[in-house]
């Protein structure tokens, strides 16, 4: 039997308890034997967000995940130096097993604007996992439309995730609040030792 790889990518700026808890949540529903975070470079829909470096974001997230044996945090996309394309991260890892794509309500909703998302659909099945009840039923429409176009695999989790934004910590942090309830120690002791988004 192929492998069940699961694919979860994103800026991971920084890396929270929200994303931790959706790849712990998405690892037992789907039965993976394996999971990749994936880091982007640059991500397309956010080309002019100021962040910190792919550098610290790396290390910020392995430190992240760390507890975690079945994840590796992959440098694929980091290394390539180039605009993130979820549609060449999917076909680069397509022959090392059944991939599962891990997204949130608002990548789910745009998946059909993407780049190629026919080579999306083609080499994955997408895993939704949503943080906004008010979404569900535009998503529920959307995934008919996925299914019946691309003949697309879509799977809803059903656990409940954190509603954490990497956004609102960044500004938290700005307005040195405290936001250890949201992130790993070990990442708060690195942004700390760096002065990132201060």
């Amino acid at each position: 039997m192929m492998p069940r790889i699961g694919i979860y990518g994103g800026s991971f700026s920084p890396p929270h308890y929200g994303h931790v808890e959706a790849v712990q949540s998405f690892y037992s529903s789907m039965m993976l034997d394996k999971v990749l975070v994936i880091p982007t470079f640059i991500a397309p829909h956010k080309q002019n967000l100021a962040t910190v470096s792919s550098e610290h974001r790396l290390a910020m997230t392995r430190l992240a995940f760390q507890h975690l044996p079945y994840v590796t945090v992959s440098d694929y996309e980091i290394t390539k130096k180039d605009v993130s394309y979820t549609a060449h991260t999917l076909a680069h890892f397509a022959n090392d097993g059944k991939l599962f794509f891990l997204c949130g309500s608002d990548m789910f909703l745009s998946m059909d604007t993407w780049y190629r998302p026919d080579i999306i659909f083609q080499n994955a099945a997408i895993v939704l996992a949503s943080r906004d009840a008010a979404l569900d039923q535009a998503c529920l429409l959307k995934k008919a439309i996925y299914e019946d176009r691309y003949s697309a695999e879509i799977h809803i989790l059903e656990n409940s995730v954190r509603k954490l934004s990497s956004t609102e910590i960044r500004a938290a942090i700005r307005r040195r609040e405290d936001v250890s309830g949201n992130l790993p120690q070990a990442v708060i002791d690195y942004m700390k030792a760096w002065h990132l988004y201060e």
